[in-house]
């Protein structure tokens, strides 16, 4: 019943009990009103959502709570939905999930109504509520709301029990089970991973879960982690799906793109470029190959998942270079060869167009430009169908030229007589310095014959230069990029096997992580895992094998 027919139906009848006479009209009038309220009643018990009341509602009755005044059953309505709000009268005041003061007050109204089997659905929808309302990045580290998810939990019984046929907003609930217990977002994870159509938004409905629950975080990182039980096929199919995701789920967009970034790096297509895994992660964090953009791609993906992508950039830039932008049309293809060779070592690339290539109105040229936009630089000084190409390797920057007939230039960093950032550079006073280079190769004698294991003519030169400045062709000696916080190794044997599925699993998992392994099972308490530098991706493992965060302390995890 609403408050408003509440209101008026206690109104009538305190004035007929008052009077105590019997008046036809008013006494028909009354039933007739009874019959409309309890008509109500019944379809908003069979509604799919029940409205939230308004927070001024919620706060009056927690006030009232506090002043020890006696509830009506609305008022306690009132207070199940309240439990996770603040009071901008009462800043400093906790909410009521973190009082250790009032919050028993409401675990023995609650417990009341259950073990009476009195527990109604408004109320049960109340209690949800506040359950995936609680603001906390970890809520089961706070005893109340373990406590409120166990009579969740127990409520949707009675609440059952009271309902003589299934309705649809039951099965969906009993579809999405986990969601009141510690392994909450699994089977929707599993779902959406899978493909399956879904309830979701049913869910989102019936259970009162708000956009900013914790929930949508549990959920995804569930299922981000579930990306490494894919295999490299499996993965590849999903990334569609998972751009759709980013751009969809806007809080999560961050998380989505570093897991699917990081599970690409791990895969056998590291070295294909992934176009629109590309342009999604250039739109959201720009080009990882500026430096006022380092920080950012820091902030989300391990360097060698950015250098990953800087390859990808330099590969697609050298490739434009040699066969787009081949200024009089005579493409050097041995130097598109030798250059693809550093591609993976090449922290910053930037193509610098001469007239031709800005102005042509081709389909190929306005595309590339478009696609480019902010990453090409105006040549000036040289002839018009001249363009350069800035590659930076270590500590070094090199310029080739589209045209045969141009030496390469190289310059230390910091000593080059130009910024590679510079939307217009000069070609004779900037990119072709004649002093102030460390390096001035012209591409002699001519290079043929060449393959991806052989090289030949000039080529030969410039690998013995490169060398001396410290640059080797990885297939000379491999670069691995080295994790500097990298692990020290944790026995196997630290964890003791009592479930054997998932403490197999736990084994695997923190065998290669730098962690600390307390297992304290055998003696009536818990396997505790303490890390020693964030790693999401364990952090993710760990949520996933069922593991809670321990308060206040971060980075590490328990288990039962």
């Amino acid at each position: 019943m609403t408050p408003a027919l509440d209101s008026l139906f206690q109104r009538i009848a305190a004035r007929l009990s008052f009077n105590q006479r019997e008046d036809n009209y008013l006494h028909n009038d009354f039933h007739a009103l009874a019959s409309a309220a309890f008509n109500m009643e019944k379809r908003f018990d069979k509604a799919e959502k029940i409205p939230s009341p308004p927070q001024e509602m919620r706060l009056e009755a927690l006030r009232r709570l506090r002043l020890a005044k006696e509830l009506t059953e609305r008022e306690w309505r009132m207070v199940f939905y309240g439990l996770a709000d603040n009071d901008p009268l009462y800043p400093d005041r906790p909410i009521l999930l973190e009082d250790d003061v009032f919050f028993p007050e409401v675990d023995n109204a609650i417990m009341k109504r259950l073990e009476s089997k009195e527990l109604k659905r408004k109320d049960w929808a109340a209690l949800c509520s506040s359950y995936f309302a609680y603001q906390h990045e970890s809520p089961e580290a706070n005893p109340h709301w373990c406590v409120l998810r166990g009579h969740i939990a127990q409520g949707y019984s009675v609440v059952k029990s009271a309902i003589r046929r299934e309705k649809s907003w039951m099965k969906t609930i009993e579809f999405y089970h986990d969601i009141f217990t510690p392994q909450a977002g699994g089977v929707i994870s599993q779902q959406l991973l899978s493909g399956e159509n879904n309830s979701l938004s049913s869910l989102e409905k019936i259970a009162q879960i708000p956009d900013g629950s914790w929930l949508w975080k549990r959920i995804f990182t569930v299922l981000l982690a579930q990306l490494d039980t894919l295999d490299d096929p499996q993965f590849l199919e999903k990334i569609s799906w998972l751009l759709g995701l980013a751009a969809q789920w806007l809080r999560f967009r961050d998380d989505i793109m570093t897991a699917t970034l990081t599970r690409y790096y791990h895969s056998t297509y590291r070295d294909q470029a992934h176009t629109a895994l590309k342009q999604a992660a250039l739109e959201y964090w720009d080009s990882p190959q500026l430096k006022s953009q380092q920080n950012k791609w820091n902030q989300y993906v391990p360097e060698p998942v950015a250098a990953m992508v800087r390859g990808w950039l330099a590969r697609q830039d050298l490739m434009h270079f040699f066969e787009l932008l081949r200024g009089n049309g005579d493409v050097d293809q041995a130097r598109l060869h030798y250059w693809l060779r550093f591609a993976n070592q090449m922290g910053f690339t930037r193509i610098v167009m001469g007239p031709d290539a800005w102005h042509d109105r081709g389909s190929d040229f306005m595309k590339f430009r478009e696609e480019n936009r902010g990453r090409l630089s105006h040549l000036r000084g040289g002839r018009s169908f001249d363009n350069a190409m800035i590659m930076q390797i270590n500590d070094y920057i090199f310029v080739e030229f589209s045209g045969t007939g141009n030496a390469m230039y190289a310059y230390r960093v910091g000593q080059a007589p130009f910024n590679p950032e510079t939307s217009s550079l000069d070609i004779n006073i900037h990119l072709k310095d004649k002093y102030r280079n460390v390096l001035r190769l012209p591409h002699t004698p001519r290079a043929e014959g060449y393959n991806k294991v052989r090289i030949t003519g000039w080529m030969l030169k410039y690998d013995d230069e490169l060398r001396k400045l410290g640059i080797r062709w990885m297939a000379e000696e491999p670069i691995t990029f080295v994790d500097k916080k990298a692990p020290s190794p944790v026995s196997v044997s630290d964890v003791k096997i009592i479930n054997p599925l998932r403490d197999t699993a736990i084994q695997r998992l923190v065998e290669n992580t730098s962690c600390v392994v307390s297992d304290n099972r055998q003696k009536g308490g818990v396997l505790s895992v303490q890390l020693k530098s964030p790693d999401d991706t364990t952090e993710r493992e760990l949520l996933r094998l069922g593991f809670a965060p321990v308060t206040k302390e971060p980075h590490r995890y328990w288990i039962k």
